[in-house]
């Protein structure tokens, strides 16, 4: 049984599962937590590899530094659109705040784009001094310090992906893909240092170096698309599927007639009309109503369920299940 937190801000009244926002909040507090461990482990190697890469002239490691350093950007960025998703309603936000955690992720991938494209411009620009016999050779002790990046990045990956994966969380997840980008990226600069020191390719450096950051701008891509499909109220349809499902499992529903469904932050706002008896009465109908949103949120993260109950033996449900169906 979940409860139903009924608030009314000025005249408006919205019925949210009381148990779902706590455990969002919950959620939210303990990703938070982890994204400052993020930020922290980020800060440290990101100085590192600057200093080093400057040290060392490894245009690769450099690279990987300010690639590094975005994700201190990245983790502030989610820090602050946690902290915002977990404020209570208002009346300008009936549903909650949400989305500020959709919003602080799709922020994040952008920056990890932006940053990849101008890690390029730079590779570009060093590459261009090499061929006309500029530069200096690489030091090998850049070797070490990549080595130690990926070690730490893909063990951050690995925590990260577990318990996002465990609570659902799109933060840590987008911090997991964040950290296996770079996790790649410091193994990629570790290997492109190794051959241009012992082979005295000093072109290679800095080839890797742009190779590595069109990686980069793949995930931050990726992160974009997932995040600005919730935040443009798309739903996939596998998931709108087990919905139907689920909904079709109550032997007093006739026909699930339409199913509209949206995320708010990680969470689900579930609005469909489903066909019932013709001589249900509106008693009845209320407590179907009630046993179906139950139902759905034993099984997904419901926030808010919206149900419109028709009388069977009709021509159509309504104009919009051809749409929406």
């Amino acid at each position: 049984m979940h409860p139903i937190n009924k608030q009314v801000v000025g005249q408006d009244r919205i019925e949210t599962s009381v148990s779902l926002e706590k455990r969002s909040v919950q959620k939210i507090q303990r990703a938070r937590k982890l994204l400052y461990l993020n930020l922290v482990i980020y800060t440290i190697i990101s100085i590192m590899e600057i200093t080093v890469g400057q040290q060392t002239h490894s245009v690769a490691l450099l690279s990987d530094g300010e690639n590094n350093f975005t994700g201190i950007i990245s983790a502030l960025l989610l820090i602050v659109g946690l902290g915002f998703s977990k404020m209570p309603r208002d009346k300008f936000h009936l549903e909650g705040h949400w989305q500020y955690e959709s919003l602080a992720v799709f922020l994040a991938g952008l920056m990890m784009l932006l940053v990849g494209v101008d890690c390029i411009w730079n590779g570009w620009l060093h590459l261009i001094m090499i061929i006309h016999g500029h530069g200096q050779p690489v030091s090998r002790n850049a070797v070490y310090f990549a080595l130690l990046s990926g070690l730490t990045m893909l063990g951050e990956y690995i925590v990260n992906k577990v318990i996002g994966k465990k609570m659902m969380s799109s933060s840590l997840l987008a911090a997991a893909k964040d950290y296996l980008s770079d996790s790649a990226t410091s193994f990629g600069t570790m290997f492109a240092i190794f051959v241009a020191v012992i082979f005295k390719i000093r072109w290679f450096d800095t080839v890797s170096a742009l190779l590595l950051e069109g990686f980069i701008i793949y995930n931050g891509s990726q992160i974009i698309s997932t995040s600005a499909s919730k935040l443009s109220n798309g739903f996939d349809p596998v998931i709108r599927a087990k919905i139907r499902a689920n909904m079709m499992s109550n032997e007093r529903i006739a026909k699930v007639c339409f199913i509209d469904s949206r995320y708010s932050g990680d969470n689900m706002i579930i609005d469909a009309q489903i066909e019932v008896a013709g001589e249900m009465t509106v008693t009845e109908s209320h407590q179907l109503c009630k046993d179906v949103k139950e139902h759905l949120q034993a099984e997904f993260p419901v926030l808010y369920c919206c149900l419109e109950t028709i009388p069977g033996k009709q021509p159509t449900c309504t104009s919009r299940s051809s749409l929406l169906k």
